[in-house]
């Protein structure tokens, strides 16, 4: 597969599975909070995202039959406890513990049926530093993918800001993005 039917398959899992989340109040409000070294909560959701779904592609066979839609609601909804945290935690240490269970109770409010497993996945992406660790291997995908954009993202941010402006484009093309200028912008 050619780096590009990668990236159009990437982004069409993630239009197919998120684009309500993408699309949420929540999720614009993410786009204005920063995160880590060089970018938003958005912004590192979507990159964690490309992540996890770049590894579920891969055709070891190791990850056939991968849930995407529970990885890609995992994935964008991960770090939306995050929101806020000013105003919701007392401290770093307080927020890394505590962010997971606000960011699952998020991701029901969005998703009011999302799977168990995309819960389960959302309470142990902190793993090992917090939380039980992953039960499935998509929450294994995710947790790698977690550290794998925390680590990178001062060096990735670039090709996050090409994604968003990709699937920006594709949601303006449809109509759906009624405020395509939230999302990717850093």
């Amino acid at each position: 597969m050619s780096k590009a039917d990668e990236e159009n398959r990437i982004i069409s899992d993630m239009l197919l599975y998120g684009k309500d989340i993408l699309n949420s109040d929540i999720f614009r409000q993410a786009a204005h909070e920063r995160h880590h070294l060089h970018g938003t909560v958005a912004d590192h959701t979507i990159n964690v995202c490309i992540v996890s779904l770049r590894l579920a592609n891969q055709p070891s066979g190791q990850n056939s039959g991968v849930n995407k839609e529970a990885l890609v609601h995992a994935a964008l909804c991960h770090d939306l406890g995050m929101v806020s945290r000013d105003s919701k935690y007392g401290n770093n240490v307080d927020a890394w513990r505590s962010h997971p269970k606000e960011s699952a109770r998020i991701a029901k409010e969005l998703i009011p049926d999302l799977s168990p497993e995309a819960e389960k996945m959302i309470l142990s992406h902190m793993w090992p530093i917090a939380g039980p660790p992953p039960s499935s291997n998509e929450g294994i995908l995710l947790c790698m993918a977690d550290k794998y954009a925390s680590m990178a993202d001062w060096k990735s941010w670039l090709t996050r800001k090409k994604f968003a402006k990709q699937i920006k484009d594709r949601l303006d093309e449809e109509g759906s993005l009624s405020d395509t200028n939230d999302i990717g912008e850093t």
